[in-house]
């Protein structure tokens, strides 16, 4: 039986759009999944995060652990900060991509994937030492994230003047509840997560569509993300494909021991191998996550993530490709081909941050 939000009744009022994901009855529209996406874009809109998983570490030796499983160093970081980091198996692959939250210096606050909570939280579990705690507390715990240029506007409507950096988070009373609110998110936009009891969070969803924000679906949310070029658990990322193949080597330390480490360095070394492409159609077609990409006449890999970007009205994709070393990390404006309906459409190559290397069409 799939799981739901505490927002499930909110989203069946709006006549929301509801599919599995994650183990969850989700909305994955209200409107429609260009609108929605469009409202981020230019104004602000608000999702339904409650399927994601957190966790709680916590203990005298808890930072020193958790920077052994985690490829991005949380010894660097301070009191109210939150970092995007991966977790890697030995052998290199992810377990997870997930934002860590240092409460304390001895306290973490972990946000993982919806379809990864179990995984995740059984795997950082067993590694645990005595000494250090692994707590889930999804089932306590709602979130919702509010996007868009707008976002801070509506928000201080509602909560207040709000003075907080990117990537940094504060407490926050809101009638009486305790919240935790950061300036993150995966849209491409600036933004807010709000974290907090189930009950209050909804209270604060119906609030901000009362105040016009644009509720949006799971669609939106990925077609967001896409379009940003970030990382999907499943796509660009996967027990099978490593986080230098999925080209995130600002969020890999090598100056710090982490389980696959070894693995990792040594792709980044060879620098060969399979890496992570963006890709701009030359003509109107929709690459799906597995259709085969081509180089030169020979099949060099696979799209990830495909899309029609409504922002930019561009047909793209994120492929995995595998390319002579003599080319490696020099991809820009190549040619390329995928294969839709066994049919080959050229594109060309391009940043994976389609969002600021393409100019939007009128």
């Amino acid at each position: 039986m799939l799981k739901r939000t505490p927002l499930y009744d909110v989203h069946q009022k709006l006549k929301a759009k509801m599919v599995e994901f994650g183990g969850f009855e989700m909305p994955i529209q209200y409107a429609s999944i260009i609108d929605e996406h469009m409202a981020v874009r230019t104004k602000a809109g608000i999702f339904d995060v409650s399927h994601m998983g957190e966790i709680l570490v916590e203990g005298e030796k808890a930072a020193d652990f958790l920077n052994g499983l985690f490829t991005n160093d949380i010894t660097a970081m301070k009191d109210g900060k939150v970092m995007y980091t991966i977790m890697t198996y030995d052998s290199g692959g992810a377990v997870d991509d997930l934002m860590v939250y240092r409460l304390r210096g001895d306290k973490y606050f972990l946000v993982v994937n919806a379809s990864n909570k179990d995984k995740d939280f059984e795997y950082i579990k067993s590694k645990a030492p005595c000494n250090v705690k692994v707590e889930d507390l999804s089932k306590d715990w709602a979130e919702i994230a509010v996007q868009g240029p707008e976002s801070f506007e509506f928000a201080e409507k509602l909560l207040g003047p709000l003075h907080i950096s990117r990537f940094c988070f504060t407490y926050l009373n809101y009638n009486g509840a305790s919240l935790i609110l950061s300036r993150t998110g995966y849209t491409g936009e600036d933004g807010i997560e709000i974290y907090g009891p189930p009950e209050s969070i909804v209270e604060l969803f119906e609030d901000f569509v009362e105040e016009k924000v644009a509720p949006c679906g799971l669609g939106a949310r990925d077609t967001l993300r896409f379009e940003a070029g970030l990382p999907l658990y499943g796509h660009e990322l996967s027990e099978n494909i490593t986080p230098v193949e999925a080209g995130l080597l600002p969020f890999i330390k090598f100056d710090k021991e982490f389980s696959g480490r070894e693995v990792l360095y040594r792709q980044y070394k060879e620098n060969e191998g399979r890496r992570l492409v963006g890709l701009k159609l030359a003509e109107k077609g929709v690459p799906r996550q597995g259709y085969r990409v081509f180089f030169g006449g020979n099949e060099v890999g696979f799209v990830t993530s495909g899309n029609f970007a409504p922002y930019l009205k561009e047909y793209l994709a994120l492929a995995l490709v595998d390319l002579p070393k003599d080319i490696m990390g020099d991809y820009a404006g190549r040619e390329f081909e995928v294969e839709i309906r066994e049919k080959r459409l050229k594109a060309e190559a391009v940043p994976k941050n389609f969002l600021k290397a393409i100019k939007p069409k009128l």
